[in-house]
């Protein structure tokens, strides 16, 4: 019975580790369509206006998702919650845009963590 427990909690490590490292992931990923939508925008279409305006929106959505990888090492409450509001509301977000390459896998590894955050809440609702 402790063996069991002891390889749940080892799963649970691993199942956070995992779901924090596709947060980073995911912040590389927005930080990289930031650059290019910000080119294609600005550069390419002389928009700069309208670019700096996505460019923000884009940027806070990949700080959000570094904070919320940041956040998952601790272990209480909020550190459960904040990383879960974030990826549900990126889900509904990314689901407007699927036709995008980048939407797509954002959207692939958004649910990817959700499904890693599901897994993993009795680490941080049991302890709390």
């Amino acid at each position: 019975m402790q063996i069991r427990i002891k390889r749940k909690k080892e799963n649970d490590l691993k199942k956070k580790s995992i779901a924090r490292a596709l947060f980073y992931l995911n912040a590389i990923l927005w930080v990289i369509y930031t650059i290019y939508i910000y080119f294609d925008m600005a550069v390419v279409n002389n928009n700069e206006r309208s670019a700096d305006i996505v460019t923000i929106y884009v940027l806070v959505n990949a700080i959000t998702m570094f904070i919320s990888g940041l956040v998952l090492g601790k272990q209480k409450k909020p550190a459960f919650y904040f990383p879960l509001v974030i990826v549900v509301f990126n889900i509904i977000l990314t689901m407007l845009d699927l036709a995008d390459l980048v939407f797509l896998v954002a959207f692939i590894l958004d649910v990817i963590i959700l499904w890693l955050l599901i897994s993993i809440r009795n680490i941080y609702l049991s302890e709390s």
